[in-house]
């Protein structure tokens, strides 16, 4: 039997780092989105447990303030997508506005560091949320491309087949053959 699984990778890698930071003891201060803050008194011994533990996770620990902009551009970029931010603010302004930066230096920073535009990371995460909302079957394709800044359902269409692959005819019909055989 094989099974479809759908889920959120931003839950299943912050309950990744919950139980692994916990198993180990840890102090811990906050996690959030991308991030742990344990106590100042965390040993460098512990710090290279915590991130052997979680390298079998494909999570890795980095530290620094370079670190913390790609991260903080990632999660900005993230909200913006959900719309938590006005989206009548082009996504390079909110950056900017955001983290203090300019747009230029925002974006040859993230380049470097993760080989790949911002509006490349913009799109790949647009295309996710239109898998998120064609998988719940509660909007239409005008409602998807609107609240996600698409131009129109053609844009939003050609956007989905360069990333995926897939027409969205394709990826709903699998999708559905998939479900279908499940149940």
């Amino acid at each position: 039997m094989k099974l479809e699984l759908i889920y959120d990778v931003d839950k299943l890698v912050l309950e990744v780092v919950k139980r692994t930071v916990g198993s180990l003891g840890l102090e811990v201060e906050s996690i959030q989105e991308n991030s742990v803050k344990l106590s100042d008194d965390t040993e460098d011994k512990e710090l290279r447990e915590l991130a052997m533990a979680l390298e079998p996770y494909g999570i890795i620990i980095e530290q620094g303030d370079e670190t913390d902009l790609l991260v903080q551009i990632k999660i900005l970029i993230k909200k913006y997508v959900r719309g938590e931010y006005d989206r009548n603010v082009s996504i390079s302004k909110m950056l900017s506005e955001t983290l203090g930066y300019s747009y230029s230096y925002l974006s040859n920073h993230f380049t470097s560091r993760t080989f790949m535009t911002i509006e490349n990371f913009y799109v790949l995460i647009r295309i996710e949320k239109v898998k998120e909302l064609l998988n719940d079957g509660q909007n239409t394709l005008s409602d998807i491309a609107y609240t996600l800044n698409f131009s129109s359902v053609p844009h939003l269409s050609g956007q989905f087949k360069k990333v995926t692959g897939l027409t969205i005819t394709q990826y709903l019909k699998i999708r559905n053959n998939t479900i279908d055989t499940v149940n």
